[in-house]
């Protein structure tokens, strides 16, 4: 009860963050070849950020960043390979987050979520995860109010800061892509706090991102600076969709098509990309 009690004191201090990003559960292998015709640019879109958002994005990785590239350049590129995705673009997102984002609030209260939440029995949690997703597809649910995520099950764990919600919503889809047991609530949320496990829930909300664009035609899996923006924001399909509707409308007009752009996240990773590369290939 007192951990309860604290928790509820610290929801106000979570961080506006990806929490509820809107990503769509995927109907599909997250390996399938979609047959992508057009490649997106690296990074699209540089020149219609904001001065801010371009200080931001040339931000140097930090020490931390850099150092958890190295020690975790195994794992990422392992699971990068199993999802089809990147290593950069796997790698870069941690690494925006590690300089640009995570801070100790991020850790707190990622203790404090496992604490209440890692305590409750699995049916206890199940059952808890079950009415939580009701109230959010409901849209009853009060997630944000005034930039903080109020909602723990919305809070994002993790390396790559993964929303304990979109993690339990994509474990039946990757447990069938790496042919392992579903994982129940508790151990999703176990896996979801540690490095392998956040980079599996990662890696697949990135592959859908890279599957999404493929099924509108464009092959955006060299644009990691994309990729990146895309699991910032959330929502691939629907962004995929809206953006094909608007190339074809274009098209009647005999317009220029348009790429997908990158916002300060993904052009963090674009402008870092070469040197999270070399850390990532090296093996010294």
């Amino acid at each position: 009860m007192v951990l309860v009690v604290v928790g509820l004191s610290l929801w106000r201090w979570w961080p506006d963050r990806n929490a509820s990003s809107g990503f769509e559960p995927v109907t599909s292998d997250l390996s399938e070849d979609a047959g992508t015709s057009v490649v997106v640019s690296p990074a699209p879109g540089w020149d219609l950020l904001s001065e801010d958002d371009r200080r931001r994005a040339d931000t140097p990785l930090s020490d931390g960043a850099r150092a958890w590239l190295e020690d975790e350049r195994a794992v990422i590129l392992r699971i990068a390979d199993l999802f089809d995705i990147p290593p950069v673009a796997l790698g870069g997102i941690v690494a925006a987050e590690k300089t640009l984002l995570v801070g100790r609030v991020d850790a707190i209260g990622e203790e404090l979520f496992g604490a209440i939440f890692g305590s409750l029995r699995e049916q206890d949690l199940e059952r808890w995860v079950n009415d939580q997703e009701a109230a959010f597809r409901s849209g009853e649910m009060d997630g944000r109010r005034g930039g903080v995520v109020r909602n723990p099950y919305l809070w994002t764990l993790g390396p790559a800061q993964v929303s304990f919600r979109l993690a339990v919503q994509y474990e039946p889809m990757i447990a069938k892509q790496l042919d392992r047991p579903q994982r129940g609530a508790k151990d999703v949320l176990e896996a979801v706090t540690s490095t392998p496990g956040n980079l599996e829930y990662a890696a697949a909300l990135l592959a859908e991102a890279q599957r999404a664009y493929g099924d509108v035609g464009m092959d955006i899996s060299t644009s990691p600076g994309v990729l990146a923006t895309l699991y910032h924001l959330g929502a691939p399909t629907v962004r995929a969709r809206r953006l094909a509707s608007e190339n074809a409308a274009r098209r009647t007009r005999d317009e220029p098509l348009i790429e997908p752009h990158v916002n300060y996240y993904g052009a963090f990773v674009s402008r870092h990309a070469v040197e999270i590369e070399e850390i990532l290939d090296d093996e010294s």
